[in-house]
């Protein structure tokens, strides 16, 4: 199932999105899948639940371009505004 998104952010070599965590979520958790289309699609998919209970927050997660399989593309996932980031 797809993961919603709080944030994308593209480089020239990266594409790093925000999603929820409940204190375990790790970039192990999640796949990307590209559908071929022109541009191609990406689908940023959770693999493995973050069963952790600490109060929701945003992580940033980044995969590189190459992992995702294409250096521009469309996103499928749904995006809503997400909570707040910890502090650290």
């Amino acid at each position: 199932m797809s993961e919603t998104l709080h944030g994308l952010v593209l480089t020239e070599t990266t594409a790093t999105i925000t999603v929820t965590s409940n204190g375990c979520t790790e970039k192990s958790h999640f796949e990307v899948q590209l559908q071929e289309s022109s541009p191609p699609i990406a689908t940023f998919i959770r693999v493995k639940p973050d069963l952790c209970r600490v109060v929701p927050h945003s992580v940033d997660i980044v995969f590189s371009l190459k992992e995702v399989g294409a250096t521009s593309f469309k996103v499928a996932n749904l995006f809503e505004p997400g909570p707040r980031q910890l502090s650290v």
